[in-house]
């Protein structure tokens, strides 16, 4: 029990019924791929970022890396696939509200599922903190972008706020934010592209 609310531990089984987890690690391209050598065993991806880029682990356990954000794998749709393009999206949830957001997500039909270029998704909950995430890959920037700029992005993401008012539900604790990457290192890219609202 939290603040007078029972949370469900009720956990996303993949096949076999086994857990998964998704570990993420933050520093600069060549480190993300120093680790990724490193553990060539484990199902590692590096999404480069501009001056920073991530280290995706998945696992149905512990992960290699000594800080990560971790997360717990709770509603998916597809497989992630290599290369393609990655939007991450951070949502901070204030502590008694995060078992009503994460049941609404886990309820919620999307809209990005059917568009041109999806390839997967996974809505992450945090396993020590209080920040969700959202991760989709797209097949390129493009068919995000298309997303993005359709009508249907402020209904998929309507915790996101709006850009008028800057008003977001009184659910988050700070304003979500979308984090861009691509598989593959290039020599010029935009820094730490990102969608703050």
């Amino acid at each position: 029990m939290l603040n007078g609310y029972t949370i469900e531990s009720r956990k996303l089984k993949h096949e076999g019924g086994v857990e998964m987890y998704i570990y993420l690690a933050t520093g600069t391209a060549d480190f993300m791929e120093h680790l990724q050598a490193k553990y060539k065993k484990e199902n590692m991806t590096v999404l480069y970022g501009g001056q920073q880029s991530v280290l995706m682990h998945v696992t149905e356990g512990k992960t290699k890396f000594a800080t990560p954000q971790s997360f717990e794998v709770v509603k998916e749709v597809g497989e992630f696939e290599p290369g393609g393009f990655y939007a991450i999206t951070y949502i901070d949830i204030f502590e008694d509200s995060q078992l009503s957001f994460e049941n609404r997500l886990k309820s919620k039909s999307f809209h990005f599922v059917n568009e041109p270029g999806f390839i997967a998704y996974k809505l992450l909950k945090p396993i020590k903190s209080t920040v969700f995430a959202i991760i989709q890959q797209w097949t390129d920037p493009n068919s995000y972008q298309v997303w993005r700029d359709s009508a249907d992005y402020a209904e998929d993401f309507d915790f996101m706020g709006s850009h008028e008012t800057d008003r977001r539900p009184t659910t988050l604790a700070v304003a979500p934010y979308t984090k861009l990457y691509g598989t593959a290192p290039v020599e010029e890219v935009e820094e730490d592209r990102d969608d703050r609202f």
